[in-house]
């Protein structure tokens, strides 16, 4: 299920089970050609994957959903932009509470939906940019 309601610069999305949610807000950032946004997103994963960022690098965890069990995304915010060759460059954190109800937040590296995650993207009626930027090593937001 997608809506997008016109005029209004909201889109909201249901992934389905086995979706990975980067790839979901890339994918609805192009077909509704967004350029810039805020987004927010809840639900539930089957895989996760985040990071926290230390001196050039992310330093990754991966967290795994048993049968019957659910990580739970609480919370998923960030943005999205063009990078550099014009292609959508979401930038996310999250919040999740693993299946024995122990918190993990992060950089969101990947993720894998299951059963659903509700995803909602504001669009700005402008532009931005995620460029490298060399005083940083990382690419950062500009307008």
């Amino acid at each position: 299920m997608e809506v997008s309601l016109a005029p209004s610069s909201l889109v909201v999305a249901r992934l389905h089970p086995g979706e990975e949610l980067l790839e979901s807000i890339k994918n609805l950032s192009r077909k509704y050609s967004i350029s810039g946004g805020l987004v927010v997103a809840i639900g539930g994963l089957k895989h996760l994957e985040m990071g926290v960022y230390k001196v050039g690098k992310y330093d990754v965890q991966s967290f795994d959903a048993g049968e019957g069990e659910t990580i739970e995304l609480t919370s998923a915010i960030g943005s999205v932009a063009l990078d550099e060759k014009g292609d959508p460059s979401p930038h996310i954190h999250v919040t999740a509470s693993l299946p024995n109800h122990q918190p993990v937040s992060g950089h969101l590296i990947k993720g894998v939906v299951s059963p659903l995650v509700e995803v909602f993207i504001v669009s700005a009626s402008g532009t931005l940019r995620r460029l490298p930027d060399q005083s940083l090593g990382l690419p950062a937001l500009t307008a």
